[in-house]
């Protein structure tokens, strides 16, 4: 017996950081997918590997750092009850999501190993199952994940995500607009981000108290722009909000390097997705302009990925 599951990658659009705090960000999944494949072990052992890492563990045994998250997702499935007894498996975890990139490649093979692994176990569940077990895995890898990254992973789309509360946004995506991922090949730390984050918004809470507000504002706005398709209004409000994102102390000289020559050469918005610190950063622009705008970031980019928003979350195949 196989069991597939695949889930994709995410972006945020708006949000990141504020909804720490509690305000709305609104995120969707994009066409990169994490995928984890589970078969029966041939030596009644439990076997769990990353191709992409080249890493390999066996249950019970020393854990390399970069798997402790799936075992974390097995010893939690013991503990709630989730599952009753552990089946020997091999699983191995694949992904075309950059590591450390603000996709969230870790929820995404969180989300895609759970899923996989309780089907294996023949666990009957759905989807805000497969996102809270993912979550605590989260737990493991950021020091206080938001939620978005696994929950966008389950249930792919565009959501506004606000206290755990999810809402789909029916969106009106026109083809002329042309998405893009750019990865400055910074890795950083999300946890870290996170915690120097808060800590400047408690030093001046007076103060980045209207920068939060602003960014809840954005959302709000943002919400009625997607809806009736108003991409050049997103646009603006992009540019916006990687304008707020900065005030958090988030950019670096390469980041803001990439936005203003995407600008100048002519996309419509360019701004941080995730934690910033490093990571990616994401283009829009009219596909017309689309040569050009890759032309002229292409020498300051470590890898530059065309990306379209999905509307699919995490999917099972048994093979």
């Amino acid at each position: 017996m196989k069991i597939c599951a695949s889930a994709p990658a995410k972006i945020i659009w708006f949000g990141e950081h504020f909804v720490v705090l509690g305000k709305p960000a609104i995120a969707s999944s994009i066409n990169l997918k994490a995928r984890v494949c589970i078969s029966n072990s041939i030596n009644d052992k439990i076997i769990i590997e990353s191709k992409d890492l080249g890493v390999k563990c066996i249950y019970g045994k020393d854990i390399p750092r970069e798997l402790i998250q799936f075992i974390h997702i097995v010893e939690y499935c013991l503990s709630e009850n989730i599952i009753t007894k552990l089946k020997p498996f091999h699983a191995i975890i694949e992904s075309s999501i950059p590591i450390a990139s603000g996709l969230g490649s870790s929820a995404s093979t969180a989300v895609a190993f759970t899923a996989a692994f309780l089907a294996y176990h023949d666990v009957s569940f759905n989807r805000e199952l497969i996102s809270r077990i993912a979550y605590e895995a989260e737990k493991i890898v950021h020091a206080k994940p938001s939620g978005i990254d696994n929950t966008i992973a389950s249930y792919g789309g565009f959501l506004v995500y606000q206290k755990g509360r999810i809402r789909r946004i029916r969106v009106r995506w026109p083809r002329k607009f042309q998405l893009l991922i750019v990865d400055t090949g910074m890795p950083r730390n999300t946890g870290k981000v996170v915690k120097m984050v808060l800590e400047r918004y408690q030093r001046n809470e007076d103060i980045m108290k209207y920068i939060y507000m602003a960014a809840e504002k954005i959302v709000r706005k943002a919400i009625k722009c997607l809806r009736s398709g108003n991409i050049e209004c997103i646009a603006e409000l992009m540019n916006i909000n990687h304008g707020l994102l900065v005030s958090l102390g988030i950019s670096t000289y390469e980041i803001e390097s990439l936005v203003h020559r995407s600008i100048m050469s002519g996309a419509l918005a360019a701004k941080i997705t995730g934690a910033g610190m490093g990571g990616s950063i994401i283009v829009l622009t009219d596909r017309i302009k689309l040569d050009h705008v890759i032309r002229a970031i292409s020498p300051l980019a470590y890898r530059i990925i065309p990306a379209s928003p999905t509307s699919q979350g995490v999917t099972i195949e048994r093979l």
